[in-house]
């Protein structure tokens, strides 16, 4: 392994690094700011620590680690503690906790993937409210959000969710320094600066929906299009762009009226919802059951609800009352007066 520095750095992994320098620094990190970046041992969170690792003197970050042991496979504890080691080996201390996912699969129905992603989440929030760090850093790349995409396209999203996962969620304190680089390049970095890592042989599983995607349609898609990763990436830049309009308009729209919100109820008044555009109404739907969900960390649960939705914008255009709609996820909608209530019912 060799000691990370960026004048050390062959001019391309040089210029990946100073890439994912402008990158933080356009998504609002601070200088002195605290980084608990999530450790799995694989190729991708190696390159995150390893380029967090390298950029902390330029940007006076602070830099911690975690690692999950989720056992699952038999060679998970070796997996984390070998992590736990190379962390230590780039000068980055690394915690390192154990989670019984197949028990919180069993107890939740959940199945492992989801299981597991949910108690990793958990955990990583839980460490870094106790370091008080500002952010919690994600490998997530430029395959990654492609994958990210199809994932949300085939659970119905709506723009501009469409345009994949955020690089910078205020909300959930995450970070994800490495979306817009190939994962080829951050391969590159880690074999130049002699690191290794794990290769998790669950990620060729095809049980798992998102290995489908990995391994048989993006491959498919990528023949069509060779440039598919940069047409993502493209889309993910406007997406980008239309989420910070829609999401200040709305901010600004909802700081005129009353409306009502709690951790079980959101109730859009009638006042609000009175001669908008069916764009903005259905936009303000959407903040009403994202404040609701994300109660709960129940994300994933309101995506393919648009019919549902449209249903509902119908039925209040047409001055309906007392009419109901069930959303995914354990929410509901109701009509009440011209008024739009919606309602967790986990």
């Amino acid at each position: 392994m060799i000691s990370p520095d960026i004048h050390s750095l062959s001019p391309a992994s040089a210029k990946l690094c100073l890439s994912v320098e402008r990158f933080l620094l356009s998504l609002g990190l601070g200088r002195g700011d605290r980084l608990l970046a999530a450790v799995s041992g694989g190729a991708d969170s190696m390159a995150l620590i390893l380029v967090l690792r390298i950029l902390a003197p330029r940007l006076d970050l602070h830099v911690s680690a975690l690692t999950v042991d989720h056992g699952i496979l038999p060679e998970a504890s070796a997996v984390a503690a070998t992590a736990v080691r190379r962390c230590a080996a780039l000068g980055v201390g690394c915690a390192l906790k154990k989670a019984d996912v197949p028990g919180l699969a069993g107890r939740e129905r959940l199945g492992l993937e989801e299981a597991g992603r949910k108690l990793r989440y958990r955990i990583l929030e839980e460490e870094r409210a106790a370091q008080k760090a500002d952010y919690i850093a994600l490998g997530h790349h430029q395959a990654d959000l492609a994958e990210d995409v199809l994932m949300r396209l085939t659970r119905g999203a709506g723009w501009p969710a469409l345009g994949g996962m955020r690089a910078r969620d205020a909300r959930r304190r995450l970070l994800r320094p490495l979306l817009c680089v190939k994962p080829q390049s951050l391969r590159m970095l880690l074999r130049e600066c002699r690191i290794d890592w794990f290769e998790d042989p669950g990620n060729s599983d095809l049980r798992f929906k998102r290995n489908r995607m990995r391994h048989i349609v993006l491959p498919a898609l990528r023949k069509e299009n060779p440039s598919l990763d940069r047409a993502v990436a493209r889309l993910w830049r406007l997406a980008r762009t239309d989420r910070d309009y829609w999401e200040n308009l709305l901010d600004a729209l909802l700081n005129k009226v009353q409306w009502k919100a709690d951790a079980r109820e959101v109730t859009l008044p009638g006042g609000l919802l009175h001669g908008l555009h069916a764009a903005v109404r259905l936009r303000l739907y959407h903040r009403a059951l994202s404040f609701l969900a994300g109660r709960e960390g129940n994300k994933r649960g309101i995506q393919g609800r648009s019919d549902t939705l449209l249903a509902l914008d119908s039925a209040l255009a047409e001055g309906r009352g007392n009419t109901r709609f069930q959303l995914p996820g354990g929410l509901e909608a109701r009509l009440d007066k011209g008024a739009v209530v919606f309602t967790a019912k986990f």
